[in-house]
């Protein structure tokens, strides 16, 4: 399939290289020319366009958007009412008025719209939903994670919604339901908007009783670390969501057993089910991440922001 790429910063390019290797024909947009250049060097035979040609031409029928979380929801729009199938990087909007838009103009045009929470793909994570459904923890009541690392000044966004999305999300896939008492404090050293925070809420699910969830955000702690961890009243899990390891750990007896895990490309295995939905007509319902699920993540983070008590 021929498919457009729009942004090809650091993360675009990474769209990039999953779709050369799926086999598809790949284009690419980007005002920025040195990004152009840099992704021409790297696969030769890309092609680049601007914006108004990618939406005209018939035959591209998916676009994948990976430009700042400011313009997803413009750049977004124009595709959809242009017939395009889209995958969008979280967040699916900076405001829940743009996001029900999307998902309206999606729904009436008979579009997909896929949303980059890409853990929902991550085989860790999967795993970690089958062995809490399977009870193996006794009653759980906490959820841990710190998702932190060093990056570069952004004088236009802050960690809360470009990071805290994919914690808040994992906790969404893995127990559902509904969330209250969002606490958070957040701030920002070199920056105006917050580059690390603490977010904790509860977490009321039918299946489980309410779960305590912690989220440890941070742009400024050079130790990277995407970990969650998930306390029962038996047993608790020890999670390594880039590695894709898991470890069972006895409360009591503090024995360690090391839970099988074949680690995934998630970032081409959710593009891949984008792309494989678009050509056999296959809603994407719960649980991959589409515009309702996107919606309601936001929802959490965007009060988040709100309750932050320590916003400059």
């Amino acid at each position: 399939m021929k498919v457009a790429v729009i942004g090809i910063g650091y993360w675009g390019i990474k769209h990039v290289e999953e779709y050369v290797a799926l086999g598809h024909d790949v284009i690419i947009c980007d005002p920025n020319e040195n990004n152009i250049s840099t992704c021409k060097q790297k696969f030769e035979f890309i092609t680049s366009e601007n914006l108004e040609n990618i939406l005209s031409d018939n035959d591209i029928p998916c676009v994948s958007i990976c430009t700042p979380n400011d313009t997803h929801f413009e750049i977004a729009k124009k595709c959809l009412e242009s017939g395009k199938h889209v995958f969008l990087e979280k967040p699916i909007a900076t405001n829940i008025s743009d996001a029900e838009k999307l998902i309206e103009i999606s729904n009436n045009n008979e579009l997909f719209l896929q949303i980059g929470h890409l853990y929902r793909f991550n085989n860790s994570i999967k795993k970690t939903k089958e062995i809490i459904e399977k009870n193996q923890l006794g009653v759980i009541h906490s959820a841990y994670f710190s998702w932190n690392n060093f990056e570069k000044v952004f004088n236009d966004r802050g960690i809360i919604i470009d990071l805290g999305i994919h914690p808040v999300d994992i906790i969404d896939y893995i127990f559902g339901g509904t969330y209250e008492n969002i606490k958070c404090r957040g701030w920002g050293i070199r920056q105006t908007n917050p580059e690390f925070s603490i977010i904790n809420y509860k977490q009321i699910s039918t299946k489980n009783p309410p779960l305590f969830v912690n989220i440890e955000l941070s742009w400024l702690n050079p130790i990277k670390k995407r970990e969650l961890i998930i306390i029962g009243d038996q047993k608790s899990l020890n999670v390594q969501c880039v590695s894709q390891k898991i470890s069972l750990i006895d409360n009591n007896s503090k024995e360690i057993k090391e839970i099988s895990v074949i680690p995934n490309n998630t970032i081409r295995d959710e593009l891949e089910f984008f792309i494989n939905s678009c050509k056999n007509n296959n809603i994407i319902s719960s649980p991959y991440p589409n515009g309702s699920i996107a919606k309601n993540i936001l929802e959490i983070i965007l009060e988040a922001e709100l309750k932050n008590s320590d916003k400059k």
